[in-house]
Order: C-alpha cells, then sequence, then structure tokens
C-alpha cells in the first residue's frame, strides 16, 4: 500500500486509517474518440480522482488529438506513446511478418509459426511501456478497459506489485469467443482468458455475465454495472410529447436498425402522424438510408447523425426501440428510462433484457418475430395511451439503481478491498 512521508512532529495516524490508493486506469485508445468505454473511462478516472485518489490514465495513441470527454486537472494523463513506438512494432522484421499474417489470403498454415510475430509486433511495446510505468510508479490498483488493454495491463504487472482489475464492457462470449470483435490472431484470443489467471479481480456489468467464466476466474468476479449520468434526470417534463419513436447508437449491423426501419415500413400508413428518429453515426448509415429510401420512408424515419443533447432527444419522444442483437450494458436504453420513455427490444438480447422487463417498464419481443413482432409491440404502445402511460411512469423507477453514486461507491469499495487484501497479505508498501 502506497505510504506518505510524515515529519517527526506529526501526530499519528489512526490505526484504522490508510491513504488513498495510487490507481492506474489504461486503455489502449483515446484520443478523439467518442464510444461508451471512451466516456466510461474518462468518467471513472474522474470521479475516483474527485474521491481522493491519487489516479493517472494511462493510453498508448498515436493520435494527436486530446481525448472528447473532459478529464479533471486532478488526473495525471500519459500518452504512452513515443518515437520509439513505431520501431517497436517490433523492429521491422516482425513488422513485416505481422503484415504477411494479416494479408495471407490463407493464414491457416501460417498461424503457428507468424501469430507470435504479429502480436508481438502491435503489443510488445505497450506492455513494455505499462510494465515500466508500473514498476516505477508503483500503483496499488490499475484497471484496465476492454481487451487491448486488458491483456497486456495483466502481462505488465509481472514482477510488479500492482494488483490489476480487467472490466468487461460487453457479454464475455463476444469479447472472449467471438470470431467478429476484436483482434482475431488466434494467439490474442487465448491470452484474453488465459491472462486472466494474473488477475486481482474481473469486472462484469451484471451477475449472469459472471457465470461465463470458468470456476478459477467466477471467483474473482465482481459485479459493477454502468451508470447513467444524473443529467438524464435533472429535466422536468413540460407539456405534450411529440409522437416520436427514437433509436440512439452506433450505426451498425450489431445494433439491428434495419429491423426497425422494416419494422416501420409495415405501420407507416396506420401511423402516418408519427415519426421515426434514429441517433448515431456509424457504417450501417448509406444501407440504413438507401432501404429507407426504397420503402418510400424518408418522410417518416428520419437518421439524425450525432446529438450532442440526447436527453433533450429522449423527453421529447414517447418510444425507445431498440432491436439490437446484443449489449453489454444497453445505456442508450437506461437512459431513455430514466426520462420516462416506454421501451421495446428483443427479449433475447443480453444487456438489455437485465433490466427491461416485459409489461413493466418496456415491451420484449421474441426475435423469431423479427421486423413483424417489432411492428407489433410498436402498434400496441401507439394505440394503447393508457398502457403506454403506466409503462413511461414506471420507466424511470426501474433504472434507480444505477446511478452515479452507487457506481462510485461499488468501485470505491472494490479498490479499497483489494488493497487491505494486499496489506494483509504482506505485500503493501
Amino acid at each position: 500500500m502506497q505510504t506518505q512521508l510524515e515529519s517527526s512532529e506529526s501526530p499519528p495516524a489512526p490505526s484504522h486509517w490508510r491513504p488513498k490508493a495510487k490507481v492506474f486506469v489504461v486503455i489502449r485508445l483515446l484520443g478523439g474518440r467518442s464510444g461508451g468505454a471512451e466516456r466510461l473511462f474518462c468518467d471513472l478516472v474522474n470521479m475516483l480522482a474527485d474521491d481522493g485518489y491519487d489516479v493517472t490514465a494511462l493510453y498508448c495513441d498515436s493520435s494527436k488529438r486530446p481525448p472528447l470527454f473532459p478529464l479533471s486537472p486532478k488526473v495525471t494523463r500519459l500518452n504512452l506513446w513515443g518515437r520509439s513506438a513505431r520501431r517497436a512494432l517490433h523492429y521491422r522484421a516482425l513488422d513485416l511478418l505481422g503484415k504477411q499474417y494479416d494479408q495471407s489470403a490463407d493464414p491457416a498454415p501460417l498461424n503457428n509459426i507468424l501469430a507470435p510475430f504479429d502480436w508481438l509486433s502491435k503489443n510488445l511495446y505497450f506492455i513494455r511501456r505499462l510494465h515500466a510505468v508500473m514498476a516505477q510508479g508503483k500503483p496499488d490498483v490499475v484497471i484496465s478497459f476492454l481487451p487491448p488493454a486488458n491483456t497486456p495491463s495483466l502481462l505488465a504487472s509481472w514482477r510488479t506489485s500492482a494488483k490489476v482489475i480487467p472490466t468487461n464492457h460487453n457479454v464475455p462470449e463476444q469479447d472472449y469467443r467471438s470470431e467478429l470483435r476484436w483482434d482475431q490472431n488466434p494467439l490474442d484470443r487465448w491470452l484474453r482468458l488465459w491472462s486472466l489467471k494474473a488477475a486481482a479481480r474481473v469486472h462484469v456489468l451484471f451477475p449472469t455475465f459472471g457465470e461465463w467464466f470458468p470456476q478459477s476466474v467466477r471467483d474473482k468476479i465482481v459485479v459493477i454495472s454502468n451508470c447513467v449520468s444524473p443529467e438524464f434526470n435533472s429535466l422536468p417534463r413540460d407539456g405534450e410529447r411529440r409522437r416520436e419513436i427514437i433509436a440512439a447508437g452506433r450505426l451498425a449491423p450489431v445494433k439491428n436498425y434495419m429491423a426497425l426501419v422494416e419494422a416501420w415500413g409495415l405501420l407507416a400508413d396506420k401511423h402516418s402522424d408519427w415519426v421515426v428518429k434514429i441517433y448515431g453515426v456509424g457504417p450501417q448509415k448509406n444501407k440504413l438510408a438507401a432501404r429507407i429510401a426504397e420503402l418510400n420512408l424518408g418522410h417518416v424515419v428520419k437518421l439524425m447523425g450525432h446529438c450532442g443533447d440526447m436527453k433533450t432527444a429522449y423527453m421529447e419522444g414517447q418510444i425507445l426501440c431498440h432491436p439490437a442483437l446484443h449489449e453489454g450494458f444497453g445505456l442508450s436504453v437506461a437512459e431513455a428510462l430514466t426520462c420516462g420513455l416506454a421501451v421495446v427490444a428483443f427479449s433475447d438480447c443480453p444487456g438489455v433484457n437485465e433490466f427491461v422487463f416485459d409489461r413493466d417498464n418496456g415491451l420484449m419481443v421474441d426475435r423469431e418475430l423479427g421486423a413483424e413482432g417489432l411492428a407489433a409491440a410498436l402498434d400496441e404502445l401507439i394505440c394503447n395511451d393508457e398502457l403506454r402511460a403506466e409503462i413511461q411512469g414506471r420507466a424511470p423507477v426501474s433504472v434507480e439503481k444505477f446511478s452515479q453514486e452507487a457506481f462510485r461507491t461499488r468501485w470505491a469499495e472494490v479498490i479499497d478491498t483489494v488493497c487491505a487484501q494486499q496489506e494483509a497479505a504482506g505485500d503493501g508498501r
């Protein structure tokens, strides 16, 4: 545990007193990024700093853009990227081998030979720099964000006293086994799970997510759900809500907004006085726009782009439709509930079905029913004013547990517990 030097004249500290921990919080990329994980990273370091922890935000990003979300002046910010980073990809021979591995039409025969070189070319510099700052800075706890930072942080902690808590912000199977997400190098996929042996704790968003891991990891699981910013419950509702259905998130296949467009194609004539507004940017924008045009829905289905004031959009709408395939924590769903919207989603969507319940704070649809099922649920909420009002009334209370204070308190408890156990085991400084 970190100590503070005191002069001989200083009164002795109470026996129960300990200085606040030194905490490193690590993410791979941060410059100019607008994702939910980056926002949560900045929120967490600011909260910990405000609570008196000695916090350093660490990342390794070649981007010269500053973090998009504000960082408190109490937080030390350290970008590990430097001139030698390019050489560490890692020496030209490794870099060339990595490119050969990436570009091979059939990389399977090359896996055993090139996979380690490819992985080292992408990660060795980051690991070495992390290890150096851990050894020199002697943090009590390191909290890492997302797989590209989790595995390097765990490996970098070797032969240091740092206790690492990797955080998981999605359904574990998607982060550890998916063939679509993160680095598909077989070594990377294997190390993600194997390296958890070195973790002091392993963070997940919901208790059910922890059940996915092997027993050796389950014993380390801590559950901390994300929080909804207080700004979303700070506006009183004045006047009538508009006849609007809201969707909010990245325009990517996993969000499945195409199903919403198809569903509204079935309802547009019946409910011509309602509008669907889809907020967000992403790679599926052109496909969504093309399908909206094909269905002649351009006047009632709007792609709104990025919005810096989603709370106003939520407060003016009536229904949030979120047809995603999966979520880690459906933040836009929780924000919309806080603002009093009824939710329509698929019942098998992890990270949403943890806190949206059918005919309580939303309508949950069997995914096998597809766009027709979404259309039926939306039609019911539009036509049944009494049901819609009841669900909207229950919505804010249903997500009160996701408060910023609960998030802050739980993280402080985990950090302090890890530090106390470190001291009890004789590992404190």
